[in-house]
């Protein structure tokens, strides 16, 4: 299983990093287009903007696996192993009810904008908030691997020294 969820990381982290490289594209390209040619393609902030969204997620998602968010842990590492074990584990239960309410309530709200376009080209934003909901459940995965893991590890060392 970690290795599947390692192999879904980096494909998460490298589509985050290309959708970063087409917005700066898009960017250097519209500014390009309007101020030496006098040109402008009108679907470009919509696109961006889609695509902004999902990079946003994605790089969320990845940071998240990566164990790279932003974490207070003064406290937790004073804690013995196995107490800092069952710590992390009821932290990562409460990410794991957040991620279930990232995705019931992502899959309303896209399924509402659904019947919203984007101002500029007729495709339903629901598409961009539907990175809500996936990366919801993407990190939902990634949190009941870490609990699994964590359960083993403690449940092998639990043995009564480190308490």
């Amino acid at each position: 299983m970690k290795t599947y969820l390692d192999f879904m990381t980096q494909g998460v982290s490298w589509l985050a990093g290309m959708i970063y490289l087409l917005i700066f594209i898009l960017f250097v390209l519209q500014i390009t287009l309007r101020y030496i040619f006098g040109l402008t393609w009108l679907w470009t902030p919509d696109f961006i903007r889609f695509l902004f969204i999902w990079g946003i997620f994605l790089g969320a998602t990845a940071l998240y696996a990566a164990e790279g968010h932003l974490k207070v842990d003064y406290f937790v590492r004073k804690f013995a192993p196995t107490k800092r074990t069952m710590l992390e584990i009821g932290l990562d239960s409460a990410a794991a009810a957040f991620f279930l309410i990232l995705i019931v309530k992502g899959w309303e709200i896209a399924g509402i904008r659904m019947q919203v376009p984007f101002d500029t080209w007729d495709f339903p934003t629901g598409f961009a908030y539907a990175a809500v909901p996936v990366c919801g459940a993407l990190m939902l995965l990634l949190t009941l691997g870490r609990i699994w893991q964590r359960t083993r590890t403690m449940l092998g060392a639990k043995d009564g020294k480190d308490d």
